[in-house]
């Protein structure tokens, strides 16, 4: 499937990783059947933990809320942190709530752009 739209992490890498959007318009129990969540899910997809296509997010767009969002967006973090060898610790902590903030902030800018009638 094509994906909807892709934000970037913005804060890090200067633009050069993305993670690819789709919003399907299908009942959530479609989502538990292919054992992938009942809301959202996260594909990790990268080729290179620095640039490049990070991975995907599957989002049903009639439950989209902002608690399922910072779910996933949760896991993308996580998952970039693994890849780069990153934990959380006193002296980074703010730096990572920080990124999340960037995420979730770019995250937001392209759904409504993508989904202008999308009510959050």
């Amino acid at each position: 499937m094509e994906h909807d739209f892709r934000f970037f992490f913005s804060y890090f890498r200067n633009k050069k990783q993305y993670v690819e959007v789709s919003l399907w318009d299908v009942h959530p129990t479609t989502f538990a059947k292919w054992r992938c969540g009942r809301w959202a899910y996260f594909l990790a997809g990268w080729e290179s933990p620095k640039s490049g296509r990070f991975g995907e997010i599957h989002f049903v767009k009639k439950s989209l809320r902002f608690d399922t969002i910072g779910h996933e967006l949760d896991h993308v973090r996580t998952e970039w942190m693994w890849a780069n060898g990153i934990t959380i610790t006193r002296k980074n902590e703010e730096r990572m709530a920080t990124l999340f903030d960037q995420m979730i902030r770019n995250f937001l800018r392209e759904l409504r752009k993508a989904e202008p009638r999308i009510k959050l």
